[in-house]
């Protein structure tokens, strides 16, 4: 660890303040508060949990060096309703602390011995705002000085005993020699509902804390509780990762005797995907960013967007500990400064150091959502967990080749960003959006009317035009993405064959156009039970949250349901993708809608005009 400063006095140990108390009042525990001793730089509060099994919980809280501590165990939890509480004794004062904690407590206290713990609630004076500050600051070290983490999940219920020991199994199992076992393992698990017990535990609120990934991230050894339970983690991560492995065998029997009370919506895919991708999964390896520079501070920021933080500045605090020295050094935790305050510095951090403006396409519109922040609309607002994410990341699209950002700030407040870019088109018609809460029928009625703004569109052409326009549909709408064992021409063919058989299977009373009537019997490589699947996997999250479109110049689009008839499409130098603009207050001021796939404009072509003297780089101010 490097060396922290300014260094603390010798002694690793010093006794806790006493409390304010009057020496005749001191049996009366209700007049009792406890006062925090202002805590020295470099140095951290330890919890001493004192032995007992069955009485009251008993502590001290000491002082100790972060550079020579004791040995003590961090511990992982989440705060849950800190409204319900349960009261512990600290040095003669009854403390009240969140049921979750007491639970951690509880299950970490020994009969004959004392444990000595970190627990944020506990040995951060909450209270102090400069305290926590500095406190946040040494997170990474605290949990990375521990001798051990403890995560706890929380009580026993729905069966957690059972799901650890299906963990145990499958992970012990799963080791050399073992494996052929594992699909017995599986199908018993299935039968008698264990599984479903497993989906539970992975469901769980601690799965979905953002603190959780650097507490993870930094351990040296973990140890997971549950309740009564005590598992290691890497037996936890094992049985994560032969879940992924094996999905093709996590059925899942609908008999009422193995209903229970689920943390997700009760149906199959949902059961599968909480195996799959929460639990253990959702703690993303973020080692492979600490050699991103700069941009590692994006790359975490995104990865872990969907996490969650109580205080919204925590979306930044929470993440310094798995980022690199020079990133950590440049953000200081100050629960002082706003909200507005630090989302916006990440902005400017980020275009200052990466000469890149793919921060503002992290800032999703759409659906619409209410923020205190009052952000600028090309500042991202971390606090919010948007249902789809910006399509530059995700796809590689490289619209504005290698070139820098030109931008600058107009004022000290960091409200109005200018920038430069190429303007492409203008959008002319909408189609409808599929929100982010559809269903299958959905999916279709927006194809169908798409399609219906594209017949329009080509009324009159050539067959060859027609043709063209097609092929160029059938890749906006799934952003350019279409597999490597298909052409355009194919792949037109095969999507309107599955949406047309969708159409017959779903909406049979729906009239089809000529062209997609003519692919329902046309040849295809999916099967008649894999179409769903097919749409799901190609336009799922392609399609949410966006809208095709129309523009001026006759090109077709596919952007932010945030959209109107008149944004325009402009390729800001040193941006991933095209981004629609909307003119908004006074000359030569717009508001950030969001980002757009355009075809044929999303690897440097517009950039290659402007460099032939084909287009001119504009200014734009925005607020």
């Amino acid at each position: 660890m490097p060396p922290l400063s300014p260094p603390t006095p010798k002694a690793a140990l010093s006794p806790s303040p006493k409390l304010l108390q009057n020496q005749q009042a001191a049996s009366s525990f209700s007049e009792l508060s406890y006062q925090y001793r202002p805590i020295e730089d470099a140095s951290i509060r330890l919890v001493r949990i004192l032995p007992e099994r069955k009485t009251m919980i008993k502590c001290e809280i000491i002082h100790v060096s972060l550079e020579q501590p004791p040995p003590y165990m961090a511990i992982s939890y989440t705060w849950g309703d800190t409204g319900d509480t349960r009261k512990i004794e600290i040095e003669g004062c009854l403390i009240p602390i969140a049921v979750s904690l007491h639970g951690a407590l509880q299950a970490l206290r020994k009969k004959h011995s004392s444990v000595l713990v970190w627990a944020d609630a506990l040995c951060i004076n909450q209270k102090d705002r400069d305290e926590r500050s500095q406190q946040v600051q040494l997170m990474p070290f605290i949990y990375s000085n521990a001798d051990s983490v403890a995560i706890w999940l929380g009580p026993e219920e729905n069966d957690s005993v059972r799901a650890v020991s299906l963990l145990d199994a499958i992970a012990t199992t799963g080791e050399p020699f073992g494996s052929s076992n594992i699909s017995k393992i599986l199908a018993a698990g299935t039968e008698n509902g264990d599984l479903l017990a497993v989906v539970s535990l992975f469901g769980r609120e601690y799965w979905r804390r953002l603190w959780v990934v650097q507490e993870v991230f930094n351990a040296k050894r973990i140890m997971v509780y549950c309740g009564s339970t005590r598992l290691e983690w890497k037996k936890y991560q094992s049985a994560s990762v032969l879940f992924s492995q094996r999905r093709g065998e996590l059925i899942f029997n609908n008999k009422d005797q193995l209903k229970r009370r689920l943390a997700t919506s009760p149906d199959q895919f949902s059961y599968v995907q909480t195996l799959i991708y929460q639990g253990p999964a959702s703690l993303p390896d973020l080692k492979f960013h600490m050699s991103d520079g700069e941009e590692a501070l994006l790359q975490v920021l995104r990865t872990c967007r969907r996490k969650l933080a109580s205080d919204p500045r925590d979306k930044l605090y929470g993440i310094l500990g798995v980022l690199p020295a020079s990133i950590r050094e440049e953000f200081r935790a100050d629960y002082n400064l706003s909200v507005k305050d630090v989302y916006t510095e990440i902005v400017d951090f980020l275009l200052k150091t990466t000469e890149k403006l793919d921060i503002i396409c992290e800032a999703i519109h759409f659906p619409v959502h209410t923020s205190t922040a009052n952000l600028p609309t090309f500042v991202p607002d971390w606090s919010h967990v948007p249902q789809t994410s910006a399509m530059g990341f995700k796809y590689n699209f490289a619209a504005s080749g290698s070139s820098k950002a030109i931008c600058r700030f107009r004022d000290e407040r960091l409200n109005k960003l200018e920038i430069s870019g190429l303007e492409i088109d203008v959008v002319q018609s909408k189609g409808v959006v599929v929100g982010t809460l559809c269903n299958l029928g959905d999916y279709l009625m927006a194809f169908l009317h798409w399609r219906a703004l594209l017949l329009q569109a080509i009324e009159g052409r050539t067959e060859q035009e027609i043709q063209m326009a097609e092929e160029c549909f059938a890749a906006t709408i799934c952003l350019g993405q279409i597999p490597s064992e298909y052409d355009r021409g194919r792949w037109q063919a095969e999507i309107y064959h599955v949406f047309a058989n969708l159409f017959r299977d779903r909406l049979p009373y729906i009239r089809l156009d000529d062209r997609l009537a003519y692919c329902l019997k046309s040849p295809s490589e999916v099967k008649a039970e894999m179409r769903r699947h097919f749409l799901q996997i190609h336009f799922g999250d392609r399609m949410m949250g966006r809208c095709f479109c129309l523009t001026q110049n006759r090109r077709l689009a596919m952007g932010s349901g945030f959209m109107l008839a008149g944004d325009i499409i402009v390729v800001p130098l040193g941006c991933s993708t095209p981004i629609l603009l909307r003119a908004e207050g006074t000359q030569g001021e717009y508001r950030y809608v969001g980002d757009i796939f355009i075809d044929g404009y999303m690897f440097g072509k517009a950039v290659d005009q402007w460099q032939a003297g084909k287009r001119q780089l504009n200014k734009y101010i925005l607020h």
